[in-house]
């Protein structure tokens, strides 16, 4: 009898049977509950915060309709991981934080962070480094200067 199932049973998976002829569980149902319980073992990754400033070297009055604007970009892609804007601003430097999902971080990866300060939907300063942080032997900060825009 073992014989007969041993053949029978590569016969019924090659002929496409999706349940045990001993049993009559499903084929795959074990390996998907291990594969779903191993997923749900695995621990979340945490969300990655970013931090910096943002001043200009060039003196600038600060209009009550200015904002600061500014981004976590993933420098091979281009898309844009995060980004915060400031509005009321007083004085520079400004202070910000930025948080992304920590699944979007990749160890070798290329991340910076770019700031402009806009009044309506012109640029008046904008930052022209690549400020790169989080990987590549960069850390989680970074203090941004902006130059004066070119229109």
């Amino acid at each position: 009898m073992k014989r007969i199932l041993g053949l029978l049973v590569p016969v019924l998976l090659a002929a496409g049977c999706s349940h045990c002829p001993v049993c009559g569980a499903s084929w795959g149902a074990a390996e998907r509950e291990r594969i779903a319980a191993e997923l749900a073992a695995r621990p979340a990754v945490p969300p990655v915060t970013v931090r910096g400033s943002a001043t200009t070297l060039e003196r600038a009055t600060l209009l009550p309709t200015y904002r600061l604007r500014f981004r976590l970009l993933d420098l091979s892609s281009g898309d844009i991981l995060a980004e915060g804007e400031a509005t009321g601003l007083s004085t520079l430097p400004h202070f910000f934080e930025l948080t992304c999902p920590g699944e979007s971080i990749r160890p070798n990866g290329s991340y910076g962070l770019a700031a402009e300060l806009l009044s309506g939907d012109e640029t008046i300063f904008r930052t022209d480094t690549q400020y790169r942080v989080l990987t590549r032997g960069a850390g989680p900060s970074a203090d941004l200067v902006l130059v004066r825009a070119k229109n």
